[in-house]
């Protein structure tokens, strides 16, 4: 079987990797470069999960792509010898404000119900337990805190190269800079060629300018939409921008992962620390902006005074594929036998990618799935005229 999978972020190259890894012959064409879309501008934080106690549709794939997640990422550095930094930090949520504080109740009560560990935690031993963070914890902006064990990370960069490293290596063919289009011809759909800027190097023969594989997966995060205007997919997913910023510290300032609402400290182990993030309705418009910069910065100040006489060594952001409805859009296009859709994961996608791509392989393969979920089906996508969730 010969598949064409279009879009190089995370989850294209995810399901690129599972499928050469069941034998398939898969080619892979990106509109940029690999992993320059939202995979590559991500954090990398992998909330916690539970497969066997979740109910929840988005919880439950969340679950099983969280027990996937180590042994995926051990066969990607095998394959590719790159550390992706995954490791299991755990995660403080803290709550400045009485809405805060109410979330992260919720949260400990929810995961509690999960199975999951997870703690409130006073502010005497917040103070002990993140002394960096001491300064917030007495102040009269400490509402709430609370910890839980199975909060992971994973470096999104470096997942990127592991990834197009480990497609390489099993005979995937990459080709960058492509501009095409799909085109649906009765019930199947054709990915037209306009322009190829930087194939893969590798000696191949030459791609005829229109593609007709057995199978196509389209996995073009937010620009998804625009790319199958032709399958009623225009209004299913919209770009909600999120801004970032680094700082490289001689030493990391804490090792877990701190949360406050959507906003969010992610400590590596060489000293570089992420501070993130935002949600904004802009349309495709890339780019950060000094204001949004300036609301981060001072926020980490604020809770990490540390920070006050640095300046951040560098910022970016990505635009994240928000589906209609809240849920990522998995599956077989209705009337179409040889498309396939994976996206609108919105901040989830680093973290549901091996659940995602082996559901997706499955599908392909007419093989059922391991998980029963019909509500994140194709077929609901079309022609939707929905709010966005």
């Amino acid at each position: 079987m010969n598949v064409l999978v279009v879009g190089g972020g995370v989850i294209g190259l995810s399901v690129a990797w599972e499928l050469a890894g069941r034998g398939r012959q898969v080619r892979l064409v990106e509109r940029a470069r690999v992993g320059a879309g939202a995979s590559g501008a991500a954090a990398g934080i992998l909330p916690p999960a539970c497969l066997a106690t979740a109910r929840d549709p988005i919880d439950r794939l969340r679950g099983h792509s969280h027990q996937l997640y180590p042994h995926w990422v051990a066969g990607i550095g095998r394959a590719s010898r790159i550390d992706v930094g995954l490791r299991r930090c755990g995660g403080f949520y803290l709550a400045s404000t009485a809405g805060e504080a109410a979330s992260v109740a919720a949260a400990v009560a929810y995961w509690h119900e999960l199975g999951i560990s997870a703690s409130i935690v006073s502010r005497d031993e917040l103070k002990r337990r993140l002394p960096a963070l001491a300064h917030w914890a007495d102040s009269p902006r400490f509402r709430a805190a609370a910890w839980v064990d199975d909060e992971w990370q994973v470096r999104p960069a470096e997942l990127v190269k592991a990834l197009l490293s480990a497609c390489r290596s099993a005979g995937v063919r990459v080709d960058e800079m492509v501009e095409g289009r799909l085109e649906r011809h009765g019930d199947r759909a054709d990915f037209c060629v306009e322009r190829i800027g930087q194939p893969d190097p590798r000696p191949a023969e030459r791609t005829a300018n229109k593609s007709k594989p057995d199978a196509i997966v389209l996995c073009g995060g937010a620009w998804t939409g625009v790319a199958a205007r032709d399958f009623g997919l225009e209004l299913s997913v919209v770009p909600i921008r999120g801004q970032m910023l680094r700082y490289q510290l001689a030493a990391p300032p804490f090792h877990s992962i701190v949360n406050e609402g959507h906003r969010y400290f992610v400590p590596r182990e060489d000293g570089s620390l992420l501070i993130g993030s935002c949600e904004e309705e802009v349309g495709f418009e890339p780019g950060t902006t000094p204001e949004m910069l300036t609301m981060l910065r001072d926020w980490a100040v604020g809770m990490l005074p540390e920070l006050a006489d640095r300046e951040p060594n560098d910022s970016w952001s990505g635009l994240r594929p928000a589906a209609f409805d809240g849920f990522p859009i998995l599956g077989a296009m209705p009337e179409v036998s040889n498309l396939f859709v994976a996206y609108g994961h919105f901040r989830s996608g680093i973290h549901l990618a091996p659940a995602t791509a082996e559901r997706i392989a499955d599908l392909i393969e007419g093989r059922e799935p391991q998980l029963d979920l019909p509500e994140l089906d194709a077929a609901r996508a079309r022609n939707t005229g929905s709010e966005i969730a």
